[in-house]
């Protein structure tokens, strides 16, 4: 056993020996001298200084003159005679700023090609087909309104979005009703979110287009009632019942509260500034600043 233990020392430290050895750096090979390493950095320096100042001299022409047609036509002498076409470029793009010449791009020259869509037969196939059509500027065949409002009647809520949205893009008063009709029953907030943002995008005069009340949404979540503030806050041709503004006024300190307090400069007005008072009296430090603010900004 003790023989076996030696064995392992020597072999240890035999490899300590062998990896203090390999950790030495190599020899430095012999530097070159100064001189020569300057001369070797500097070769090509000279040249690449003349083209840059012959591009930074040509930016300086902003406008025609006899000294921008002296230079201009010397640097074009100068690139006829060249046959370097790293000095080539650099001069193409020196007279690039020729104020004389009318500035010309390759690009736009070609005639746009327009690849007609493929034909399809899926829903999924129909509804990007419509999609592509809305965002090239061209008139949707692939679904009709009527096929659209069918499809956003659906129980598919992925679908059921998309849908929405390119009626919301096609027919903004046919969007409008179905929009206002899934903020009530919808339960998800990302589902609420994308709703409120689409009824956000309506145009002003078909927002209110199947506009429900409070009453129709009380029973839905705070999302959706929020919600529904929300875009009264922001479209003032939306009639809201002043008592049901009035009465959220009060609630907990919640996002519905906030939105009733930013909804009122949109509700309200300097009439109501009593009643407005008397309900900001006691809120948290939550609400209390947006009361202030929605006060100041009664007309």
């Amino acid at each position: 056993m003790k023989s076996r233990h030696f064995f392992l020392f020597l072999a240890v430290a035999a490899l300590g020996v062998v990896a203090r050895a390999e950790d030495k750096p190599a020899p430095k090979a012999a530097a070159k001298p100064a001189a020569a390493k300057a001369k070797e950095a500097d070769a090509n320096e000279p040249r690449v200084k003349a083209m840059q100042e012959a591009i930074n001299t040509s930016r300086q022409f902003a406008n025609p003159s006899p000294e921008a047609a002296a230079w201009f036509g010397k640097l074009r002498a100068q690139r006829a005679a060249s046959k370097d076409a790293e000095e080539q470029a650099a001069l193409d793009t020196a007279i690039l700023f020729d104020p004389a010449v009318a500035a010309t791009s390759p690009l736009g020259k070609e005639p746009l090609k327009n690849y007609p869509a493929p034909e399809v037969a899926s829903t999924l196939g129909k509804l990007a087909a419509t999609e592509r059509a809305l965002d090239l500027g061209q008139k949707p065949t692939a679904l009709s309104v009527a096929e659209l409002t069918e499809l956003a009647n659906g129980k598919d809520a992925d679908l059921t979005a998309r849908s929405l949205r390119l009626l919301r893009r096609v027919d903004a008063a046919a969007a409008a009703p179905l929009l206002w009709k899934r903020l009530a029953v919808a339960s998800q907030r990302s589902e609420l979110k994308q709703i409120e943002d689409e009824i956000m995008r309506l145009p002003v005069t078909q927002v209110g287009q199947g506009f429900p009340t409070f009453t129709e949404i009380e029973k839905g979540p705070l999302a959706a009632k929020a919600a529904w503030v929300r875009v009264i806050a922001v479209r003032p041709s939306l009639k809201a019942d002043k008592a049901v503004i009035l009465g959220l006024l009060k609630g907990p300190a919640n996002e519905l509260t906030e939105a009733a307090w930013d909804a009122v400069p949109a509700v309200f007005n300097t009439a109501d500034k009593a009643k407005l008072e008397e309900a900001s009296k006691g809120l948290s430090e939550r609400l209390a600043p947006r009361a202030k603010a929605a006060l100041a900004l009664l007309k």
